[in-house]
């Protein structure tokens, strides 16, 4: 039965995992808790597909779900990949997600043995990134004869938008300390720090990004041992940087129970889940995932660079990095579907997807992809 389960399926991210998988002709199961959004979903997709009510802390009938697929796509909130996986597991379904901000993902390799008895691949953030930039950074490492740096960038030209995605994950980048591998050692450092001005493809130009907590330093580390430095900056508008500071200074992100048992993130991001979408009116540019790899080839110096450009689907009605998000999982849900992944446990794609099978498909989507090589001869 080749049908993929979306779980998250009418967020922002799910919804669009759920119309690529629909227009390649896949079989979908959405499943979500709310029963009008799921309504809401069918309309929009405009073609016949299986839809589900579910709370996926409720194990049994999350099971009982992914028992109507092979592929389980979590597009849900990071904070519930444990419980994707272990429903996945207990019934026999590979399940990706899209990323885990570091400390999960970290939780979610230690599954890796339960993954393997059941005979069943759980991949860590397949996304844009971390999804794509794994894989890019992947293929960029196999050009090589060895790679000394990884560098990831996110840019950015839409404005307008104060959580371009999940409010919950964009606080937590904004709030968390980051992370980054700096001669050989993985080290912890303050958010939105070590800024620098990065130059992107020319529709872009040159933006400054900031280092935040990312999945990819989760696994790039131990899956490409010999890189001695790994980065991963992203570009913020700095008004939501002060937005989000003030919030903080405020308590109103904090996660943990007040003695009346209210949480104060979690009412601010259902208010501004309510709130925003009805006064934000985004300007949407292109978005831009830049990764270089650096190191030699050849006994020269080397450098690799890939830069996909995803700009808005006007068709769909969706923003740039809703569909660079979103387009991976669907990729890579399929890539399962047809057997084109073959390893069990918990892996990262950088361990497990193909990036020339991978760059295959997404070259058939609406985004551009730039290859960059260059070398310096010895003298």
């Amino acid at each position: 039965m080749d049908r993929v389960v979306v779980l998250g399926a009418t967020g922002t991210i799910g919804k669009v995992i759920v119309k690529d998988l629909v227009e390649s002709g896949i079989d979908v199961v959405a499943a979500d808790l709310d029963q009008t959004r799921l309504k809401e979903l069918e309309t929009w997709i405009g073609k016949k597909i299986t839809t589900t009510t579910l709370n996926i802390r409720e194990l049994e009938a999350t099971k009982d779900v992914l028992r109507q697929g092979r592929v389980c796509v979590n597009a849900t909130n990071y904070v519930f990949n444990l419980d994707a996986m272990k429903a996945a597991s207990a019934v026999g379904v590979d399940v990706l997600d899209l990323g885990g901000l570091f400390k999960m993902t970290n939780e979610q390799l230690k599954l890796d043995a339960q993954m393997k008895e059941a005979n069943i691949l759980a991949i860590t953030g397949m996304g844009s990134d971390p999804g794509s930039s794994n894989v890019f950074c992947r293929y960029g490492v196999n050009v090589l004869d060895s790679a000394e740096e990884i560098h990831i960038r996110y840019g950015s030209t839409s404005s307008g938008a104060t959580f371009a995605f999940a409010a919950d994950t964009v606080i937590d980048e904004a709030v968390k300390n980051a992370m980054a591998v700096k001669n050989g050692v993985l080290v912890e450092i303050p958010p939105l720090a070590d800024e620098e001005f990065t130059h992107f493809h020319k529709d872009l130009g040159i933006q400054k990004t900031y280092s935040i907590i990312h999945s990819e330093l989760a696994t790039l580390p131990t899956s490409f041992p010999g890189v001695k430095e790994i980065t991963y900056k992203d570009t913020w508008d700095p008004a939501t940087i002060e937005k989000i500071k003030m919030l903080d200074e405020l308590g109103l992100v904090d996660t943990a129970e007040l003695g009346d048992g209210t949480v104060p993130r979690r009412q601010l991001v259902s208010l501004l889940g309510k709130v925003l979408s009805r006064k934000e009116k985004p300007v949407w540019g292109k978005d831009s995932l830049l990764v270089e790899v650096v190191g030699k080839k050849d006994g020269n110096d080397a450098r690799v660079r890939l830069e996909l450009l995803t700009g808005y689907h006007e068709e769909w009605g969706v923003s740039p990095t809703q569909y660079a998000t979103a387009i991976p999982a669907s990729i890579v849900s399929q890539m399962l579907l047809k057997g084109e992944i073959t390893e069990k446990g918990v892996k990262p794609p950088e361990l497990c997807v193909d990036p020339e099978v991978f760059l295959s498909y997404l070259k058939k989507k609406n985004v551009e992809l730039y290859f960059t090589y260059s070398e310096t001869k010895k003298q």
